[in-house]
């Protein structure tokens, strides 16, 4: 236990490149699904938003391109609160998929999935913020 709190404040540089590393994935990953699984994601929309195709591509542009801007230190804290804005701006998709039971990752299971959803939401802005926006 000791070790890990030690190697933790004695090595934040490396802890925080490897925490914006792992958030890349995670937005690349999510991007390209919103082409692979388009169809679940358009649902996840209210019908009467007009292009709701294009808009699931794209998110998942805007997803891949800030994925990658975790990568390059010189840009990591612009992208992060970029990355922080688009992450309260997608909640209310998230909000209406699990309100309408939308049967796409875990909404189907109605308000109960909000109960996992927003903590989920708020420990991702949490993760921006601390590995790529807060100053050192």
């Amino acid at each position: 236990m000791t070790w890990g709190l030690s190697a933790i404040t004695q090595r934040p540089r490396q802890i925080r490149t490897a925490g914006c590393i792992a958030f890349a994935a995670l937005f690349i990953f999510t991007g390209i699904s919103h082409f692979a699984l388009a169809e679940g994601m358009v649902q996840m929309l209210p019908e009467w938003v007009p292009g709701r195709y294009p808009i699931i591509y794209i998110t998942g542009i805007i997803e891949i391109i800030l994925g990658l801007g975790f990568l390059w230190p010189s840009v990591r804290r612009m992208n992060g609160l970029l990355t922080l804005t688009f992450l309260i701006a997608v909640l209310p998709s998230n909000i209406y998929a699990a309100l309408n039971s939308v049967d796409f990752g875990g909404n189907i299971n109605g308000p109960r999935y909000l109960f996992f959803r927003i903590p989920l939401q708020l420990f991702l802005l949490w993760w921006v913020w601390f590995m790529a926006v807060r100053r050192s």
